[in-house]
């Protein structure tokens, strides 16, 4: 029986325990919000703002009591981090200021940037960027700040890999930043004038060619090419079948050599 089990932990990947335990952090987090937002209307004042700073207080003194080089440290930081955004929005329904509701999330972010940086823990900074980044969205609606949040995302996707270079872990790490890039490249290339569609196109292609020629992984040169086949789908619609069938296979099969070619190199993975 003992050799079955010894067995049975030898063949399970070593990323298996980590996402298990995030996961089950993130499920039962989940449920305290939930929780706390069905039962808003029976709760009072007091309990309303104890519950969060309770969760607070417990989760900043387990991460700090465990440390932040150990797993259970990154997740209770995290979850500290959680429970700031949900004092902020018990704020904002006890006491209305007239704010929007995006400058809570100003809020939020400056609460959880020194959180962060006594923390350490890669998770919290990836929600301070996401944080952040919806303030710059919601709340600064403009061709201007948008590229504001495209840098951010950016800079966060250049920390995250000089990590993977540097130690050759969590290689998938990066893709966290640039999917909310990609998305919001289409979102905002997709329809629109051709300044705009051409500048999401050079960008997604920009990060296409940085995954070929440092071979960072043929799923982070799929989600481009992807990207960039929308792109070229969508403005080119009016086009005939001929023309735009051919556009999208060239940059089909362009992409998917590509693809073979780095999954043939033997990338290195957690």
């Amino acid at each position: 029986m003992r050799n079955a089990f010894t067995f049975s932990r030898s063949v399970l990947p070593a990323w298996v325990a980590p996402c298990c335990g995030v996961t089950g952090a993130a499920l039962f987090l989940s449920g305290v919000v939930c929780f706390f937002a069905y039962n808003w209307d029976a709760l009072g004042l007091l309990l309303k703002f104890a519950l969060p700073l309770a969760g607070l207080l417990l989760c900043g003194g387990g991460a700090y009591y465990k440390g932040p080089a150990r797993g259970a440290g990154h997740v209770l930081s995290v979850g500290a981090g959680l429970f700031l955004g949900v004092f902020w929005a018990v704020y904002a329904q006890a006491y209305p200021t007239g704010a929007f509701t995006y400058e809570f999330f100003c809020a939020w972010a400056g609460c959880l940037l020194p959180l962060a940086l006594l923390a350490g823990s890669r998770w919290l900074w990836l929600l301070w960027v996401e944080v952040v980044s919806v303030y710059l969205v919601c709340g600064l609606d403009s061709p201007a700040n948008f590229w504001l949040f495209v840098s951010l995302q950016l800079a966060a996707f250049a920390v995250a890999e000089r990590a993977y270079f540097k130690t050759r872990r969590m290689s998938w790490f990066s893709l966290l930043f640039l999917l909310p890039i990609l998305s919001d490249l289409l979102a905002r290339g997709m329809g629109t004038a051709w300044s705009w569609w051409g500048g999401c196109l050079a960008a997604v292609l920009l990060l296409a060619a940085y995954g070929v020629i440092f071979k960072r992984g043929a799923t982070q040169l799929g989600l481009c090419t992807l990207a960039a086949d929308l792109l070229i789908l969508f403005q080119f619609r009016r086009l005939s079948a001929v023309e735009l069938m051919a556009w999208t296979l060239i940059l089909f099969i362009a992409g998917a050599w590509g693809v073979y070619t780095l999954s043939r190199r033997g990338e290195q993975h957690d």
